[in-house]
C-alpha cells in the first residue's frame, strides 16, 4: 500500500532517548502502512527530512516545544510551556479538581475557610522544578513578597508566587500519570512510610515533613481507574498538549486532586535523566512494560494521524 499521509516524530536530544522513537516507528509501520514515519531531530534544521515529510498530509509531534525543526506543514502537537498560574486556571475552568488556589498579591489574605491552617506556597514560574521554591507555611503568615527580595537563584524573581490549599492525604504521597492524548502510558506513585504529622505549633517544614522523600517512602505503579481517568479528564481540558504528566494527590477523605500536568513535556520518563532511578525505585527493567507504552503510542498516534493530517 502506497502512504497517504505521514508522522513527524520529533526527537530532542538529552530529553529523549531516539531509540524509543525508532521503536514507536516500528510499531506505527507494523500497524499502519498508509503512513510514513520520519524521525527528525528538534536540534537542527532537518531540510531533507522536513521536505520530504510535507509531501503528504503530516502530523507532527514533539513531547517538548519545537525549537530549530519547523515543519513546512502539519498539524503540530508539541509541549507548551506554561505559567503553573495559567495551567491550574485552565484546569480548574474545565472542571477539573484542584486544590484551592490563588496568585499571591500585595493585597492578598487568604481565607481560613477556603485554605485551612496550612498552605503550600510555590512559583508559577513554568521552568521551576524539583521542588524548587515550594514551601508549606501557616495560612495567617502567608505575605506578598516583590521579585527582588527573593534570592538571586529562586523562581519567584521570574514570576508571581501562589498559594493552594494544603491537602491532607494522610501520609505524604503523590502519584505521576504520564498520558498522550489522555491514556496512560506510565505511572509512578511515590507514598511516605511515615503517617503525616505536622506540628502546627512549628514556624517552618522541611519539604519531607509534607512531600514523600527517600528513604522514608515507597514507589509504586497504579492502575487504580479513579486516578487515570482524572489524568484523562485533565488531557481534555488542555487538548493541544498531547503528553501530560499529571502530579495526582489522594486526600485523607478519599477525594482526588491534580497538582499539575507539567506541559512544557520534559517528563519522557522512559529516557530522562531519572530513568535508571525509575527502574531501581520500581524495580523493573523496562520502563515500558507496564502499560506496554510505545506500542499504546503508536496506535494513538496512527489514530490521530489518520484524522488530522493535514
Amino acid at each position: 500500500m502506497e502512504p497517504t499521509r505521514n508522522l513527524v516524530l520529533v526527537h530532542s536530544q538529552g530529553w529523549q532517548s531516539v531509540a524509543d522513537f525508532e521503536a514507536i516507528k516500528g510499531f506505527v509501520q507494523e500497524m499502519a502502512p498508509d503512513i510514513e514515519v520520519f524521525i527528525a531531530s528538534n536540534d537542527a534544521p532537518s531540510s531533507y527530512t522536513r521536505k520530504k515529510a510535507a509531501a503528504r498530509p503530516a502530523l507532527i509531534f514533539s513531547p517538548i516545544r519545537l525549537q530549530r525543526f519547523k515543519p513546512d506543514r502539519g498539524r503540530i502537537y508539541q509541549g507548551q510551556p506554561m505559567s503553573k498560574l495559567a495551567e491550574v486556571q485552565r484546569l480548574a475552568a474545565a472542571g477539573v479538581p484542584v486544590p484551592p488556589f490563588e496568585e499571591i498579591r500585595p493585597d492578598t489574605v487568604l481565607s481560613p475557610e477556603t485554605y485551612g491552617p496550612l498552605v503550600v506556597v510555590k512559583p508559577s514560574y513554568p521552568f521551576a522544578s524539583w521542588g524548587q521554591g515550594v514551601e508549606l507555611q501557616h495560612r495567617g503568615k502567608v505575605r506578598y513578597r516583590p521579585p527582588e527580595d527573593y534570592p538571586p537563584d529562586h523562581p519567584g524573581r521570574q514570576g508571581p508566587m501562589i498559594a493552594q490549599k494544603f491537602i491532607d492525604c494522610g501520609h505524604a504521597m503523590t502519584c505521576r500519570v504520564l498520558t498522550l492524548f489522555g491514556e496512560t502510558i506510565f505511572t509512578f506513585g511515590r507514598e511516605s512510610t511515615r503517617p503525616l504529622a505536622l506540628d502546627l505549633g512549628r514556624e517552618t517544614y522541611d519539604v519531607a515533613d509534607f512531600m514523600p522523600a527517600p528513604p522514608d517512602n515507597f514507589v509504586y505503579a497504579t492502575h487504580e481507574p479513579d486516578i487515570l481517568a482524572l489524568a484523562a479528564q485533565a488531557y481534555r481540558a488542555m487538548p493541544e498538549v498531547a503528553l501530560q504528566a499529571c502530579d495526582i494527590l489522594r486526600a485523607q477523605t478519599g477525594e482526588l486532586y491534580i497538582i499539575e500536568v507539567n506541559p512544557g513535556g520534559g517528563t519522557w520518563m522512559f529516557s530522562s535523566k531519572l530513568a535508571d532511578r525509575y527502574r531501581e525505585r520500581l524495580g523493573v527493567e523496562d520502563l515500558t512494560a507496564e502499560f506496554d507504552a510505545f506500542r499504546t503510542c503508536a496506535r494513538l498516534l496512527v489514530e490521530r494521524t489518520r484524522a488530522e493530517a493535514e
